[in-house]
């Protein structure tokens, strides 16, 4: 089932288009790790989601409906850093937005603190939490709308290392046990790459790539790489004594090995044997990161 869904999506802020004829798709049980450098329109895009801003031109449709109403009911969204009467406990701060929601259940409040790890914090202040703590509140405010869509933006930004762990396991726990589909937007590409089950890349406005977790591994695979002082020659001997052409030949004299990447000793000794200087020869792999910089260019930060 198809959860969000643009078509042609696009918004113009005076002669500048901050989104442009972008296409997004988001299905059921994804974790959608949504990537761009500063300015490239992530969260503009996220606020037309969700009703912040209006598109200029486009559709959005939100659980296959273009009944946009009622999708954003079925929506938990968290912008920026969320907002909370900082002198009041976690408690509390649910039980204000219990009452906002107009909620019957009023044991949903204790539930989503357990879920979100906060239900052991007592009357602490939140002005007192830490900011990974302050982002699982966040989240578990939310959470008591009992949306199936989850949309975070920069959920981990400021974070310190264990305040990420936190989060990440707790979108992982939404996610598996839950159900929950989730949109995440994130500079952290590393933190990313432990979440996301498919990706889309935003330059410019402009939705330059959308790919699952396999298809950016067989982007990304591994190689060996041997700088040598007669390319034309090593290709030969690589295709008559190793028997293969999964190659590719890069500048300076560097050709890129797909295959016997465990036998790095070999494919020196038969080069070597066939009077082929070797110069260098590495077994690297790409990541997210690396993919990113490759599609996109420049600088990686959000």
């Amino acid at each position: 089932m198809e959860i969000l869904k643009t078509n042609g999506l696009t918004k113009i802020y005076g002669k500048k288009a901050a989104v442009s004829n972008l296409n997004m798709n988001i299905n059921k049980g994804d974790i959608y790790g949504f990537i761009g450098k500063n300015g490239a329109g992530k969260t503009t895009l996220i606020k037309m989601v969700v009703g912040l801003a209006a598109p200029t031109s486009g559709e959005i449709t939100l659980f296959g409906s273009r009944n946009l109403g009622k999708g954003r009911r079925n929506i938990g969204t968290v912008i920026e850093a969320p907002a909370f009467a900082p002198n009041l406990s976690a408690r509390k701060n649910m039980y204000i937005q219990w009452q906002l929601l107009d909620s019957k259940n009023e044991s949903i409040i204790d539930e989503t603190l357990k879920l979100v790890g906060l239900d052991n914090v007592g009357k602490k202040k939140v002005k007192n939490f830490s900011l990974g703590m302050k982002q699982r509140l966040g989240i578990a405010m939310t959470l008591m709308g009992e949306p199936e869509f989850l949309i975070l933006d920069e959920p981990v930004n400021g974070l310190d290392p264990e305040g990420i762990i936190e989060v990440r396991e707790l979108l992982l726990k939404l996610n598996h046990e839950k159900g929950l589909t989730i949109l995440i937007s994130s500079h952290l590409l590393s933190e990313l790459s432990r979440l996301a089950t498919r990706y889309g890349i935003i330059n410019d406005g402009v939705l330059i790539d959308e790919l699952s977790v396999e298809e950016l591994e067989k982007r990304c695979k591994s190689s060996l790489k041997i700088k040598v002082n007669d390319v034309e020659k090593a290709c030969e001997v690589i295709k008559t004594q190793l028997n293969t052409e999964n190659y590719k030949i890069l500048d300076d004299n560097t050709i890129e090995l797909f295959d016997h990447l465990d036998e790095s000793g070999i494919v020196n000794s038969i080069l070597a044997k066939n009077d082929i200087i070797i110069n260098s020869i590495s077994t690297t792999k790409s990541d997210l990161e690396s993919y990113f910089m490759k599609v996109i260019g420049g600088n990686k930060d959000e």
